[in-house]
């Protein structure tokens, strides 16, 4: 079993810091690995993003350097957390409404509307891979 992730193919039992050492694939073994595989789940976050104009969150310019994040207990327990967490999205404060998908998230919707891969997981919260056709 194996997955990718940033360029790079790796098997889920090796540890991360191992991972993190494998070289970038080429599109061709990605291409046989996605082949080979009888089930594939993609896993994006942030990053995928970024070329669509999207700032990531944790990078030295990104979201959080701007503003501070409201944690899940503020959320809840705050009605003006919420008001400010929902202002940020529908006033473009932070940056991600009005984007355009990429290549990475047309291709990642043509891999599930194809059936070639079964699901997409992400906390991306841009709604990009929808735009692009996933379902």
């Amino acid at each position: 079993m194996g997955w990718v992730h940033g360029g790079c193919l790796a098997h889920t039992l090796e540890p991360a810091k191992e991972r993190a050492k494998l070289p970038p694939v080429s599109a061709a073994d990605l291409a046989s690995f996605l082949a080979a595989s009888r089930r594939v789940a993609i896993f994006t976050g942030a990053g995928i993003s970024t070329e669509s104009g999207i700032p990531d969150f944790r990078s030295p310019g990104g979201v959080w350097s701007t503003m501070q994040p409201i944690m899940f207990q503020e959320f809840t327990s705050s009605r003006e957390k919420r008001r400010q967490a929902w202002d940020r999205v529908f006033n473009r404060t932070a940056g991600w409404t009005g984007a355009s998908p990429n290549a990475g998230h047309h291709a990642v919707a043509r891999l599930l509307n194809d059936g070639r891969a079964s699901a997409v997981v992400t906390q991306n919260v841009d709604n990009l891979h929808q735009d692009a056709g996933a379902p």
